[in-house]
């Protein structure tokens, strides 16, 4: 009798992948796993490297399937645990796609391309933290819309903020912006910016391009992009505020001209959660606040002549298509060239837009398509800085 109910209770465990295990989003599922371990049976860990850490959570959780793309040494894997099977690259991807009920997309960059499109083409459940799959997969992931649960805070905030309405009472999406570290910082320093200082976010510990981006405020550009694709919003439903607490994630502005705001502490283990329970609501095991240290709460405009990314992912929102993929490529050469100090932080955006300003291609068709137009727009930028 007891073997049957400890059956039952595996039954009923959700399989779950977890890909980008290593990075910040991974790692801070894996400890919501780790405070909820009868709730998840893990399917697969998937790293870029086989690094001490990947061989670390392996031992720790012993999946089915460690995966990485770097090939590991013979040391490396004597590491693993005896419950678990090594396979490299795509053969691992797909077996822990293949094997799961849900899939955690948090693979950095466009490298997350590929596992998005497998998750949905296998019509598993995406809990999407790949901003660039999202943007890129604009049809794939409209058809496939009710299989896709946001997990960073802005796009999860909004998701359960929309939940609770219907479309048409909607007048305004707001995004909230922390400002970054430069949010007061007059234009004529942008020049002087170093990396150093770029890479010290006020709010988040990020990896470093998605550090540098919020600097310059792309990624919140690029997060306009993504509600756009996930919600099916107009671009010119949705805005973006500066909001230095960071603690309402999300906001929307009712036609009877009331708000509704999704306030939390600056946790992602909270969107994480809600993301891997949903529609359930968990108790939240870790650090509780009390609604007296969620103050004050203010928001700003942005300042459109220091932060020229949101005009520029505004106006790639409207035009679609090819644009996407390219502004994507280039913005990742761009923050590549200022990480090396070849170029200056104040260059950044203003490569992007010339490099948008020069796209003569087509409308990509499939992901062959997007990853030459991105490919494309990170070597355009390479063409302009070395223009005399």
């Amino acid at each position: 009798m007891i073997g049957y109910i400890a059956f039952l209770i595996i039954m009923e465990m959700t399989k779950l992948g977890i890909l980008g295990s290593t990075g910040s989003v991974g790692s801070q599922t894996l400890e919501v796993i780790k405070a909820y371990r009868k709730e998840f049976e893990l399917v697969g860990l998937v790293a870029k490297r086989a690094s001490d850490k990947l061989l670390a959570q392996a031992r720790e959780f012993k999946p089915r399937f460690v995966v990485s793309y770097e090939e590991p040494s013979e040391d490396w894997l004597r590491g693993i645990p005896k419950e678990c099977k090594y396979l490299k690259g795509d053969e691992g991807l797909l077996a822990v796609i293949e094997e799961s009920e849900k899939v955690l997309n948090a693979i950095a960059g466009v490298d997350g391309l590929l596992p998005t499109f497998y998750t949905l083409s296998k019509d598993k459940i995406l809990l999407a933290s790949n901003k660039e799959s999202i943007v890129c997969l604009e049809n794939l992931v409209k058809e496939k819309n009710q299989n896709i649960i946001p997990v960073d805070s802005e796009h999860n905030a909004t998701f359960q903020l929309l939940s609770m309405l219907r479309k048409e009472e909607v007048e305004k999406v707001y995004l909230t912006a922390s400002g970054g570290p430069f949010k007061d910082t007059p234009l004529e320093d942008f020049s002087k910016v170093k990396p150093e200082q770029a890479l010290c976010h006020p709010r988040w510990k990020m990896g470093k391009k998605i550090t540098i981006d919020s600097a310059t405020l792309m990624n919140k550009g690029i997060e306009l992009l993504e509600a756009k694709v996930l919600f099916d919003l107009d671009p010119d439903l949705i805005e973006i505020v500066i909001h230095p607490q960071s603690l309402v994630h999300g906001a929307v502005k009712l036609k009877d001209g009331s708000f509704l705001f999704h306030v939390s502490p600056t946790d992602m283990r909270i969107p994480i959660m809600n993301a891997l329970f949903y529609p359930k609501r968990p108790f939240n095991p870790f650090n509780s606040v009390s609604i007296f240290e969620l103050s004050p709460i203010a928001f700003e405009r942005v300042d459109r002549k220091k932060f020229m990314a949101i005009e520029v992912c505004e106006w790639v929102a409207r035009m679609g298509g090819v644009y996407v993929p390219v502004l994507l490529g280039a913005d990742e050469r761009a923050v590549e060239l200022f990480l090396e100090e070849r170029i200056t932080f104040d260059m950044i955006v203003p490569l992007i837009r010339e490099v948008l300003s020069s796209v003569n291609m087509g409308e990509p068709k499939s992901l062959e398509d997007i990853r030459y137009a991105i490919d494309w727009g990170y070597r355009k930028v390479d063409e302009l800085v070395r223009k005399p």
